[in-house]
């Protein structure tokens, strides 16, 4: 089990030193990878939305001083940007990084985004399969097939991993068709166990199955909440035991990368629980 951190990029914690400071505590406590959020602009009152270090450009300042730790996205709204361009960002960054980036995307929930941006909300399902169609002909080279160049291409093979998120009928599909894993957020073990069976009888593949997950321990914080989005979410509450035994049954149903996402209101306390995570992880 490969445990991660969703590091805060978003709301009022985020600074080159804390930025700076919480890679290299992640790498001290071996985990295993790094995550970014990812909005552009959001109306005012969306917080902690509304003060967001770019995804991709977090994600360069992190090649640039890790060594070890995987660095994803979660979740990357592909349907917001130019996919020549996005290709383009990923293949440079899994270059420098020398192949430890991985991509969890999404299709975006907040229309008022996308009409800012002047991109098409409605159709956003179908513009992902397509963005992801055309990255891909880039890293697998192509284009260079055409008399183009867009060398350096990615270290993976291929290109970086990229994991769907979501847990619709419509994002499993997407995990079968387009994906190399899957990236729900905040589901039970046994609705992660169900969405694993129903993408396998889909497609039979080595996919990476990951989940990012809200995570409080030793805190008096209920175990479900509703996600920006509007869905019901639950996260990891309760002792370091209780948390490593939930965290069991979703290693027992499959799950192979899990991403603790840390909400926190200070520094310190963002470090404490970073630490405790540390912890949990010697246990995997």
């Amino acid at each position: 089990m490969k445990i991660g951190v969703s590091l805060s990029n978003y709301g009022a914690l985020p600074s080159r030193s804390f930025l700076k400071d919480a890679a290299f505590e992640i790498e001290q406590l071996n985990l295993d990878s790094i995550w970014t959020s990812d909005h552009i602009i959001v109306p005012k009152n969306d917080s902690p939305w509304n003060r967001i270090f770019e995804s991709i450009t977090t994600l360069g300042f992190l090649v640039s001083i890790t060594d070890t730790v995987q660095l994803g996205s979660s979740i990357l709204l592909v349907p917001l940007r130019e996919p020549l361009v996005l290709a383009k960002q990923i293949a440079t960054l899994d270059s420098l990084s020398n192949g430890r980036v991985m991509l969890g995307v999404g299709i975006g929930w907040n229309k008022k985004e996308f009409d800012l941006l002047g991109y098409d909300f409605k159709n956003r399902t179908k513009t992902i399969v397509e963005n992801i169609v055309i990255m891909k002909k880039m890293w697998a080279g192509e284009y260079t097939k055409q008399g183009y160049s867009c060398e350096p291409m990615p270290v993976s093979d291929n290109g970086p991993p990229i994991l769907i998120g979501g847990q619709s009928d419509g994002a499993l599909k997407r995990v079968a068709s387009i994906g190399d894993g899957w990236h729900p957020v905040g589901i039970s073990a046994q609705e992660y166990d169900l969405g694993i069976q129903k993408i396998t009888q889909m497609k039979k593949s080595n996919f990476i199955w990951s989940l990012r997950i809200n995570f409080a321990a030793n805190q008096k914080i209920e175990s479900q909440y509703t996600g920006a989005d509007g869905h019901p979410r639950l996260r990891l509450v309760g002792s370091i035991d209780e948390i490593i035994s939930q965290i069991q049954k979703y290693q027992k149903v499959g799950l192979a990368h899990l991403v603790c996402d840390i909400r926190a209101d200070s520094q310190k306390e963002y470090f404490e629980q970073l630490k405790l995570v540390g912890e949990i992880k010697k246990s995997f």
